[in-house]
């Protein structure tokens, strides 16, 4: 496979949606916070496309991985910005989306999630990778390790740290290669994820 990465454009957001969906449709820590299978891969889209969609808005970047310059795309990820409020106005249009995505009913176990998130998350000023993920038939041929490369260099030149939360043992150990190093875990039903931070360069 042959690996491009470069930003995504607006135009970009709903296939970077699809395929993060894909990509994440049965992570463990995603399924406690968005129970449920009626509709799940649309309704992971329209949530993913909600958060690039906000990411972008607020001054973040949201990077594509295609197989050959102008291939498929096969991988995502999404950066948030050190000041990601800059983007409050971006965030509150997408609330209406997201509420409707995630569904009434699992609304209290999805605002569960999100604050055991927000009181990890560091204090001071940090790039924050909030997903990344190849899609299934690309996994193995390094489309993660090339979307982290690209954009940690550019992130370096900031002298920010970066922070990010690992959902399985194999992304941890992918992190820890490219310098993060675990700081903690969150329990959310009955699934775990670690927080990892990388000093800045």
């Amino acid at each position: 496979m042959d690996v491009h990465v470069a930003g995504a454009r607006p135009q970009d957001v709903p296939t970077a949606g699809r395929v993060l969906a894909d990509a994440l449709r049965d992570d463990a820590v995603m399924r406690a916070m968005l129970p449920g299978d009626t509709d799940r891969p649309a309704r992971l889209s329209r949530i993913y496309a909600a958060v690039a969609r906000m990411t972008l808005a607020s001054g973040g970047v949201v990077d594509l991985a295609r197989d050959g310059a102008a291939g498929p795309v096969v991988g995502v990820a999404v950066w948030e910005p050190p000041d990601l409020a800059l983007g409050r106005w971006a965030q509150l249009r997408e609330v209406p989306t997201l509420v409707a995505a995630v569904g009434v009913r699992h609304l209290p176990a999805a605002l569960r999630g999100l604050r055991a998130f927000a009181a990890q998350r560091p204090r001071y000023p940090h790039w924050f990778l909030a997903y990344v993920a190849a899609a299934p038939a690309a996994r193995g041929h390094g489309v993660g390790s090339a979307l982290l490369a690209h954009r940690l260099a550019a992130v370096d030149g900031t002298g920010m740290p970066v922070y990010l939360e690992a959902t399985t043992g194999a992304s941890s150990r992918l992190y820890e290669r490219f310098g993060f190093r675990p700081t903690g875990t969150i329990e959310l039903g009955g699934a775990t994820a670690t927080t990892m931070v990388r000093p800045p360069a």
